[in-house]
């Protein structure tokens, strides 16, 4: 019976993927004239492009848009953001809603600072300067000192500062530049004391840290091969050595192992300077490190942690001892020492019933940040892993810094909840001390709002965590507009973060709705893994578990109910929608990944996401990923919900492609007078760093869009933009 069994569930589903494949292959032919369409598009061909996955003929319509800089696509693109803002003008409340945006972004937004050589470094922007700028100060009380002034480089506010690093005497700042959200960065090197900025700069780089010499004469980073078109980053990174004072171009290569693109290796000295430790990064959640004594540059790297499926951060060295933040795909997280003389491995804080996000190692403590159902706890230990005390946290929220180092005597870390915009402390190691340093208010009393959690069974019974927030006196009759966001991959917990888009949406009288789903991390590893590869379709129905649970208790209405998700999160909106269009009025997708079956053809970094979803020259992995693929999932003629599709053309993370290929697929198949709108900045990447007049902007078309398909009763009184 099992084999007979086994033999029927495999037929059967076989005939669901040819059924599918021919549903998503082609459409009917007799019936376009009975679709119910509202708007007249922007005409787009559809090629005749496919492609057999084992056996298996895929068409791909929209294969050409993939070329992004043709002649073709660029009209394309240009008709389709032509015929957006068109649409979008007609929006009533649109200038009403960006006034509401622009008074909650105005907010002071200082980073959780980081001591490095005695100094004190932190991000701050003044509340709407297009971008945050590089501080230091001398002292815990000292009056700050605007060391990198970006927005003066680039008023345009199209270049930010993505990453810095300080030299260990304390006297040079090596710093990287974006331009237009691109995830390539030019580094420059500045003497603090001088001012002056040296002749020198680092290019080829995307990801990289920078490592320094301990006589802070130079560094170690790692870079994409120089080729006569520039650098190809479909191969994989090498480290290099830069000697201050000299040419990049005649930096020393350190690494000549070959690796595999997508496998990138990266540097880092020891704190105590006796070893260059090699992290080797095999995708988003699994690494290898090695090791070799940093002034024998002739020896070979020996192994030092290469466990399959795990993950590892350096912390630092101490009596002889490296320690690592160390995790395993089945695992909690915990904390690990390996002697110097040798490659033993000792446990030094055991897994703990709740998921370890990071861990500082300062002033010989270990200070874990812990995730109880989401939220954030931290727990300091001593060396030898005792429990010293837990630190008491204003409430609800998360926390992110702690940064520092073996010596340092002092961290910062900072606080914020969904109404909360930020409070930053001081914690004194010696002392176990925590003291408040600087806090932003908001132009708005944040008492009137309350957050509480909830917990909804998904399909197969298991209890998923879901953050619902709104103003005190919202009526919860299911009459409010409400805002479902998801992520549901690559291990992202979804935490209580303080984001002025979404109080702006909570202002505007609406009600948000935050689903840790799996996939994400919100339990450690194991949710993580309960939702990637051949199991991604448990993150979806997670997601529509939640929209269907706000719907039966009475939150909510399918008419009244937005999804909202970023990156992975746009695909899992998508593929939700797609799979129960009858459940949503409104889909707002950003940067998102839409087509599972060629998503790897985009650049090495991509390739490296195969971890998380599976590939498709796996017989296997297209099985599970053509199941969901959104692009590949639609039915012609059926009644899909308002879309509005956001990308950026300059975008090097998610391919734009993406977007392109699902709003042409969308407008083809619509089947009712829903718009489908792509979004499309011309000057924006992946997101990271966005000015904030762009991204106020954009989130302005998203809410209008949202509250004006939602038909919103205050709307009645406003006019259009």
């Amino acid at each position: 019976m099992p084999s007979q069994r086994k033999t029927s569930l495999l037929l059967l589903a076989g005939s669901l993927l040819s059924l599918l494949i021919g549903a998503c292959s082609s459409a009917p032919k007799d019936s376009e004239q009975a679709l119910q369409k509202g708007l007249d598009y922007p005409a787009t061909q559809r090629g005749t492009a496919s492609a057999d996955y084992h056996g298996h003929t895929i068409s791909g319509p929209y294969q050409w848009l993939e070329q992004l800089h043709t002649a073709e696509t660029l009209d394309w693109v240009t008709r389709q953001q032509q015929f957006t803002q068109q649409q979008l003008q007609q929006l009533t409340a649109s200038r009403f809603v960006k006034e509401r945006l622009t008074e909650l972004w105005n907010v002071e937004r200082v980073s959780a600072p980081i001591e490095v050589a005695g100094k004190i470094f932190y991000w701050r922007n003044d509340g709407l300067q297009a971008q945050a700028d590089l501080y230091m100060q001398q002292t815990v009380d000292s009056a700050p000192l605007k060391v990198v002034d970006v927005n003066q480089v680039d008023p345009t506010g199209l270049t930010a500062i993505t990453d810095f690093s300080v030299s260990p005497d304390g006297r040079y700042l090596a710093y990287a530049l974006s331009e237009t959200g691109s995830d390539w960065r030019i580094w420059q090197i500045k003497h603090l004391n001088s001012g002056e900025i040296l002749n020198e700069r680092i290019d080829g780089t995307k990801f990289t840290n920078i490592s320094w010499y301990p006589d802070s004469k130079g560094f170690y980073y790692s870079r994409y091969p120089r080729t006569a078109r520039g650098f190809d980053d479909n191969a994989s990174v090498d480290v290099f050595y830069h000697s201050l004072g000299t040419d990049a171009r005649d930096d020393v290569r350190v690494t000549e192992l070959g690796y595999e693109p997508g496998v990138n290796p990266y540097p880092q000295v020891s704190s105590d300077g006796q070893f260059l430790l090699l992290r080797v990064q095999q995708g988003p959640n699994e690494n290898r490190w090695y090791r070799r004594p940093l002034r024998q540059t002739a020896a070979d790297f020996e192994p030092l942690l290469e466990q399959p499926q795990s993950e590892h951060q350096y912390l630092g060295t101490v009596d002889d001892e490296l320690y690592f933040y160390s995790h395993h795909q089945d695992g909690l997280g915990k904390v690990v020492s390996i002697q110097t003389t040798s490659a033993s491995i000792e446990t030094v804080i055991e897994e703990q019933d709740h998921p370890l996000t990071s861990v500082s190692l300062m002033g010989n403590q270990l200070v874990a940040h812990y995730l109880d159902n989401a939220r954030s706890r931290v727990m300091t230990f001593d060396l030898q892993g005792r429990f010293v005390r837990e630190l008491a946290l204003p409430g609800m929220g998360s926390i992110s810094g702690f940064e520092g180092h073996p010596d340092s005597t002092q961290a910062f870390f900072k606080y914020s909840s969904f109404t909360e915009a930020g409070k930053i402390y001081r914690y004194q190691v010696e002392q176990q001390r925590t003291s408040l340093w600087q806090q932003s208010s908001l132009p708005i009393d944040t008492s009137r709002y309350q957050t509480h959690q909830v917990f909804f069974s998904a399909a197969d019974g298991t209890q998923v965590p879901m953050f619902i927030v709104h103003a005190d006196e919202v009526q919860l009759d299911g009459n409010n507009p409400l805002l479902l966001h998801g992520y549901g991959g690559f291990g992202r917990t979804l935490r209580p973060e303080y984001q002025a888009d979404f109080m702006a949406w909570l202002e505007l009288g609406g009600v948000l709705a935050v689903a840790n789903v799996r996939g994400g991390g919100a339990y450690g590893n194991p949710w993580h893994k309960a939702g990637i590869q051949n199991n991604k379709a448990t993150a979806i129905n997670d997601f529509i578990g939640a929209a269907q649970w706000l719907i039966s208790q009475g939150y909510t209405r399918p008419d009244k109910l937005a999804v909202h998700g970023r990156g992975h999160g746009a695909m899992m909106a998508a593929a939700a929608m797609v799979q129960q269009p009858q459940l949503f009025s409104v889909v707002l997708a950003e940067v998102g990944v839409y087509d599972l079956l060629r998503y790897q053809t985009a650049n090495a970094n991509a390739r490296a996401w195969q971890t998380e979803f599976g590939i498709s020259s796996s017989a296997d992995d297209f099985n599970a990923l053509i199941q969901y693929s959104p692009l590949h999932n639609t039915r012609y003629g059926q009644c899909y919900p308002a879309m509005l599709l956001s990308t950026g053309q300059r975008d090097q993370r998610v391919a734009p492609w993406h977007s392109y290929k699902f709003a042409a697929q969308m407008q083809y198949v619509q089947g009712c007078p829903n718009p489908v709108l792509l979004d499309v900045d011309e000057n924006a990447g992946h997101g990271d760093k966005t000015p904030i007049w762009m991204e106020i902007d954009r989130t302005q078309r998203q809410w209008a869009f949202a509250l004006n398909q939602l038909q919103v009763g205050w709307l009645k009184n406003e006019k259009p933009k």
